[in-house]
């Protein structure tokens, strides 16, 4: 496990270095204080997760996570001071897979990595079409008629457990289970965003395709 720390802290990147020296000592440890060289590091290092603050020196860390993005998929836990609802929303929205604010407790920063890099067996049968909809090669092509809308793997797994379940309302438990092994708490929260961001991509002139039960779950309901 190849672990990146994006961090300008000293005693935070020393406190996570000792955290998983106790709890989890196979772990490999990058760090660096610069957004740049994270991003540069992302690259030549190809880290399982990154470890990811906002309050960089030389460069804001929401840009840090867009430029990673333009290029890598890896697995991004934001970790900063803000716990402003308006921070985790955009760090969501832009592609990060959680968010923890400091103070940083080491249990809890261990279980969410694990949780985010464990491998989860899900059968993705894409061979399915729901109304003028069809996946491509995999979860991350989404055909709409003849457009190519392309996907993040969380975004692309959701809408095919929805397609597949289609005029069903699934439980937000069925889908935390499909998408990442396991319901854990903040997970709706979570799947807010990534249903957002999927009607934002698929859902045009007016469209309503994933209808929301609050409390509940949601419902995929194909275009005639």
């Amino acid at each position: 496990m190849r672990i990146l720390i994006i961090e300008d802290d000293s005693n935070t990147v020393d406190f996570l270095s000792t955290a998983f020296q106790i709890g989890w000592p196979d772990v490999k440890l990058s760090s660096t204080s610069q957004g740049k060289k994270g991003i540069e590091m992302t690259e030549s290092f190809t880290p399982d997760i990154i470890l990811l603050d906002l309050g960089l020196p030389d460069m804001n860390g929401f840009d840090v996570l867009k430029h990673i993005r333009s290029f890598s998929d890896v697995p991004i836990i934001i970790t900063t001071v803000s716990g402003e609802e308006n921070y985790v929303v955009k760090g969501l929205m832009m592609g990060a897979n959680d968010y923890i604010t400091k103070p940083l407790r080491p249990l809890e920063m261990i279980a969410r990595i694990k949780k985010l890099t464990r491998p989860v067996s899900i059968e993705e049968d894409v061979a399915i079409e729901c109304g003028n909809m069809r996946f491509g090669n995999s979860v991350r092509e989404l055909y709409k008629g003849d457009e190519l809308i392309p996907l993040t793997s969380t975004e692309g797994r959701l809408l095919l457990t929805l397609m597949k379940n289609n005029n069903r309302l699934v439980s937000y438990a069925e889908l935390a289970q499909t998408v990442w092994g396991e319901y854990y708490p903040g997970a709706e929260d979570c799947m807010k965003v990534h249903i957002s961001n999927l009607r934002r991509k698929i859902e045009k002139d007016e469209e309503n395709l994933i209808h929301n039960t609050p409390g509940i779950g949601y419902m995929f309901k194909a275009a005639s």
